[in-house]
């Protein structure tokens, strides 16, 4: 779901997302570094400067703070106290200040602890009796801060207890409609707001293109647009080759996948591929990154010289970590793109190409 709230400092709007994630909490960066990197991309923005278990803990990690993996990275860390708000509250300002300052990676050690264990169906004290015996006698955080605050004379009870009076109304509300089956807001579970408000249906529209488009794509895959660029002489026999599948209607799996892609890039669709050894593609079959053989540094992207019109190719080697790769990843392409395998990849490209 998404969420638009004013930012009374800017008097501007900011749009809170909440990104479906697969329950293994590893997973959760990576997913939503992807997503970033596609909101990144279609907001132009090329430097990145606009946007617990029950298990116990001896068991779980092979450190006292979760935090310490970013130590490897000499990112800063602040560990503060969840039952003081306004600490979290200036942690935070300080955090997104350095980030923004600096634009390096900062962490924050939020400690904390969960009530009622899991989820509400959960009984920790099977498993951690004395902690969760420690826990019970715990003040909750929302009433110890209140009782601060009236102590303090920031708010009187009263209104603490009408605050809390409002809120239990919203959720009230809000159970009761949910019990409606006529209403359905489908983009109370988008995690972004679509550009021409709520969709009316989900269709797949015809993937067919036609030959000579496919041809164009064939003749480019099989040259290097860029004259004096001198390219390995094993790799001019594989353009060579793909020349001459393209002349006698025939593709490899490889060539398959410039086509998919270079048709992608025609309709005006930017395409993000990333994977160990994408750029040469695995056993060497992709090529889509060419290296200059005399000078250092110098490549070339011959996908990117399709049309003069057409969305950006992206392509970039990364580590080889499937959950790593999806940082690099638009939702849309992360089920089919992350595999540099010619099983997984067939029958996407079937369709693809049908």
């Amino acid at each position: 779901m998404y969420h638009e709230r004013i930012n009374r400092a800017t008097n501007k709007k900011i749009t809170l997302s909440l990104v479906a994630n697969p329950s293994h909490l590893e997973a959760v960066d990576p997913v939503v570094q992807g997503k970033t990197k596609a909101e990144q991309f279609y907001r132009g923005d090329t430097e990145g400067k606009k946007i617990g278990f029950t298990t116990d803990p001896r068991m779980a990690r092979s450190s006292p703070y979760p935090t310490d993996v970013a130590r490897v990275v000499n990112a800063p860390i602040f560990h503060v106290n969840a039952d003081d708000p306004e600490a979290v509250m200036y942690v935070c300002s300080v955090a997104a200040e350095w980030r923004n300052t600096f634009n390096k990676d900062v962490v924050i050690d939020l400690v904390c602890y969960r009530r009622r264990g899991h989820n509400e169906m959960d009984e920790p004290m099977f498993t951690q009796p004395l902690m969760y015996k420690q826990i019970h006698k715990q003040v909750p955080v929302l009433k110890k801060y209140a009782d601060k605050l009236i102590a303090d004379g920031t708010v009187t009870l009263q209104e603490f207890e009408e605050e809390i009076a409002k809120y239990d109304k919203i959720c009230e509300e809000a159970y009761t409609r949910s019990k409606d089956n006529k209403i359905l807001h489908i983009k109370h579970w988008l995690d972004s707001p679509w550009p021409d408000g709520e969709p009316k249906s989900m269709t797949c529209p015809p993937t067919g293109i036609p030959e000579d488009m496919l041809t164009h794509i064939g003749n480019a895959a099989s040259s290097v647009p860029l004259e004096g660029f001198k390219i390995h002489g094993g790799l001019s026999r594989i353009l060579k080759g793909r020349l001459e599948m393209t002349k006698n209607r025939v593709v490899d799996w490889a060539l398959a996948e410039y086509m998919a892609f270079g048709s992608l890039l025609k309709e005006g669709i930017h395409v993000r591929l990333s994977g160990q050894d994408v750029e040469r593609g695995t056993f060497s079959h992709r090529h889509h990154v060419l290296h200059d053989q005399d000078v250092d540094k110098r490549t070339c992207v011959p996908m990117n010289h399709l049309w003069e019109q057409q969305a950006p190719y992206t392509v970039c080697n990364s580590s080889l970590s499937e959950y790593g790769v999806l940082a690099n990843l638009p939702v849309i392409w992360s089920g089919i793109l992350s595999y540099d395998k010619r099983e997984e990849l067939s029958s996407e490209l079937e369709l693809v190409l049908a």
